[in-house]
């Protein structure tokens, strides 16, 4: 079995000490570990929901839906008792209304088809969610950070983070993915908390160090 026990300030000790960049932004901005979020079906519906969305448009999209089904845990039996037009209604597109209902299908399929993936590498989570119509890199990195508490992941396809990166260490329009890869490398094996801060940093009005 996977062990993903994280020191969220260890991590935050191991990072300062391998990116100078990224210590100034932790010493800065203070970053707090995120609260344990439960890996279920109703987390990979939010995740669908809020992708290439705003956070504030992807949470009144997705309490708009917790609304439409009577504000209880979202499960694939609760999705399969409404109508895809129903479901449409809340903003979702036609396009995550579908991968909704598919996961839906799927899960009522392979009940236990989240306590098999819960046991495997990051890697083999991240390629087995992508199978899955509708969720992509980004997605199921999201899931193995937040959900599954993966300590080494990198949300490849996150714009925010590509922007922190840009800002942070090159000062430039466009970055290149490989200048990404270099710069990423070193915050192994805690990415997912690097990941966090750069968040943060974006959050709390992206202040730039001399």
């Amino acid at each position: 079995m996977v062990t993903n026990d994280l020191n969220f300030y260890e991590a935050l000790v191991h990072l300062s000490n391998k990116d100078k960049i990224l210590g100034k932004v932790i010493k800065e901005i203070k970053p707090e570990e995120p609260e344990k979020r439960e890996p279920n079906f109703e987390s990979l519906v939010r995740i669908i929901t809020g992708q290439q969305l705003s956070s504030a448009a992807a949470s009144t999209i997705f309490n708009r839906l917790k609304e439409l089904l009577g504000k209880k845990e979202i499960t694939p039996l609760l999705i399969k008792a409404f109508k895809p037009q129903q479901i449409l209604k809340c903003g979702l597109s036609n396009a995550k209304t579908k991968y909704i209902q598919n996961l839906a299908d799927l899960f009522l399929e392979q009940p236990s088809y989240l306590d098999e993936l819960k046991n495997k590498e990051s890697k083999n989570i991240i390629e087995g969610l992508q199978k899955i119509k509708g969720i992509g890199i980004w997605s199921a990195s999201i899931f193995a950070l937040f959900y599954l508490n993966h300590p080494d992941i990198f949300a490849w396809g996150d714009v925010s983070l590509k922007k922190a990166i840009r800002l942070l260490y090159e000062d430039v329009e466009v970055i290149e993915h490989e200048r990404v890869i270099e710069i990423t490398s070193k915050w192994t094996p805690y990415r997912s908390t690097a990941c966090i801060v750069l968040w943060k940093w974006l959050d709390e009005g992206a202040v730039k160090f001399s």
